[in-house]
C-alpha cells in the first residue's frame, strides 16, 4: 500500500525505505490491502455529523469531530448487530495536507521511498510525525507528483478511541477519494463543497493530478475569490466533472475499493493484521512441514523397498557373472605375469636405419648408438643444418637436437624414436628404480 508513518525516530520505517520493492512487501505483508478487503462497514464526516453509508443514517457530533465524539457516534450508528465490523473512516479535505513535488525520471518502485527519506524538508514546519499516501503510478504520468500527508496522532487517537467503542477502524481515507468512478481511464474532476471549504481534485486514471483547497472564509475577499477562481479553472475539457455539496452525492458514489492507494492505516490496525497474518503463517507452515514429512516419508519407502529389490537382483546377477570373473582374473593375472615382456619397447631398428639412410643420403654416416629409444649419429656433411631440420620434420623422430658443436663439416645429433617410451614402461613395471 501507499500509505507510511513517517517520523525520524521511527528507525525502522526509515531502514525499510531504502530497500528494494520485493523486500520491503516480504518484511511488510500485505497488510494495507487485506484490512481494506476486511472493511464492511464506511462512516463519514461531513459537517458535523457522522454518515452511515450503508443504512444512509446519521448522527450530529455534539462535541466536535474529536476522536472521542466521532468513535462514540460510529458505536452508535453501527449498532449491537455489526459491533465487530471493520470501518472506513472518511474524513473532509481539510485534515489533510497536500504537497507537490518534482522528482523527474523516478520509478514507481522508489516513487514511495524517496518522498519518506525527504519528508522533512517538504514539510520542514511540521515536528510531528506523519503518514504519506501517494499512488506509486504516478511515477508513470509525471514529472511532479502530488503526496496527501495526516498527522500520524491523529490516526493512533482516533484508532483508540474506536477500539475503546469496540469498533475496529481499519482505515482512514478522504472521503472526496471514495467515488466509485475515479479509478476508471476517464479524467476526473471532483469539486467538494462543505461548510467550511471547498476542495478541488483532478484525478488520471485514479492519480492525483492536481489538489486544491480554500477556505470559505478567504472566498469572502475579492482578491482571493480572484486567485481561486484562477487556480481552480478547469483546463480538462474532457474531464468527468462530479461534485459533491452534500452527503446524499456520496451514498450512490461511493466506494471503499477506489483510492486504494490514498488510504491511510493506523499502526495499530497494521500491527493487529500482521499478527494475525503471523498466526496463520504459523498453522499454515506446521501444516506444510507436516504434509512435507509425510510426502517426503513415501520417497524413502519406496526407495528402501527398491533397494532391496536391486540389492537381490545385484547377488542374482553377481552369481551369474561369477565364471566370466574368475576368466578375467585369469586374463589379469597373466597380463601382470608376462606384461614386462609384452610391454617391453619395440625399438624399430631396421625401420631407423632405413629412414636414416633415406635422410641423410648422400652424406656419410660414421657412427650411430641406439639405447632406449634414444639414437646418437655422427657423421660429415656440408650442411649439417639441413639434415637437422629434415630429422625434425620425419614423424618417426623426437626431440631431435645438436649434442655438440659441429667442427667444420662434422656433425652431433642427438634423436629419439616417437614410438618408444621408455620411461613410461619403467614407470609402470620398475616404480622404485
Amino acid at each position: 500500500m501507499s500509505s507510511f508513518p513517517v517520523s525520524n525516530p521511527q528507525w525502522r520505517d526509515q531502514l525499510l525505505a531504502y530497500l528494494p520493492l520485493p523486500v520491503r512487501t516480504l518484511l511488510q505483508g500485505a497488510s494495507g490491502r487485506d484490512l481494506i478487503k476486511k472493511i464492511e462497514a464506511t462512516v463519514l464526516l461531513r459537517d458535523g455529523k457522522l454518515f452511515d453509508l450503508e443504512s444512509r443514517k446519521s448522527l450530529p457530533l455534539a462535541q466536535g469531530n474529536n476522536a472521542e465524539a466521532l468513535a462514540k457516534a460510529c458505536r452508535a450508528l453501527l449498532g449491537e448487530e455489526r459491533k465487530e465490523q471493520a470501518v472506513l473512516l472518511l474524513l473532509p479535505a481539510s485534515e489533510f495536507v497536500a504537497t507537490t513535488v518534482h522528482i523527474p525520471g523516478i520509478s514507481k518502485e522508489s516513487l514511495i521511498p524517496a518522498l519518506k527519506i525527504q519528508a522533512n524538508s517538504i514539510l520542514p514546519s511540521f515536528e510531528e510525525s506523519l503518514s504519506l499516501a501517494i499512488n506509486p503510478k504516478s511515477a508513470e504520468y509525471n514529472d511532479e507528483h502530488i503526496a496527501l500527508w495526516i498527522s500520524e496522532k491523529r490516526q493512533s487517537d482516533l484508532f483508540a478511541a474506536f477500539a475503546e467503542q469496540g469498533v475496529f477502524l481499519a482505515a482512514i481515507k478522504p472521503g472526496l477519494l471514495n467515488l466509485g468512478s475515479i479509478d476508471e481511464g476517464a479524467l476526473s474532476r471532483i469539486v467538494d463543497d462543505d461548510a467550511t471549504s471547498v476542495t478541488c481534485a483532478v484525478l488520471n486514471r485514479g492519480v492525483l493530478q492536481k489538489w486544491l483547497q480554500v477556505n470559505k472564509r478567504d472566498l469572502e475577499q475579492d482578491y482571493f475569490q480572484q486567485q481561486w477562481q484562477k487556480a481552480s479553472a478547469s483546463d480538462e475539457s474532457n474531464a468527468k466533472r462530479i461534485e459533491l455539496n452534500s452527503e446524499q452525492d456520496y451514498f450512490d458514489l461511493t466506494d471503499k475499493n477506489s483510492g486504494q492507494d490514498y488510504c491511510f492505516f493506523p499502526r495499530g490496525a497494521l500491527d493487529a493484521t500482521r499478527r494475525a497474518e503471523k498466526g496463520k503463517r504459523y498453522i499454515a507452515a506446521v501444516a506444510a512441514a507436516i504434509s512435507l514429512l509425510f510426502i517426503a516419508a513415501i520417497p524413502f519407502i519406496a526407495q528402501s523397498l527398491e533397494f532391496r529389490s536391486l540389492a537381490a537382483s545385484l547377488e542374482a546377477q553377481r552369481q551369474m557373472s561369477s565364471t566370466a570373473r574368475d576368466d578375467q582374473a585369469a586374463v589379469v593375472s597373466f597380463e601382470n605375469q608376462w606384461g614386462l615382456i609384452n610391454d617391453f619397447p619395440e625399438q624399430r631398428i631396421r625401420d631407423a636405419m632405413f629412414t636414416l639412410q633415406n635422410l641423410l643420403s648422400p652424406d656419410v654416416l660414421t657412427s650411430l648408438e641406439v639405447s632406449e629409444g634414444l639414437i646418437k649419429i655422427q657423421g660429415t656433411s656440408a650442411e649439417p643444418q639441413a639434415i637437422l631440420q629434415r630429422l625434425e620434420q620425419d614423424p618417426m623422430f623426437t626431440e631431435v637436437i645438436f649434442s655438440r658443436a659441429t667442427n667444420n663439416s662434422r656433425y652431433y645429433i642427438d634423436l629419439r624414436l616417437s614410438t618408444v617410451n621408455f620411461e613410461g614402461y619403467m614407470v609402470r613395471y620398475f616404480p622404485d628404480e
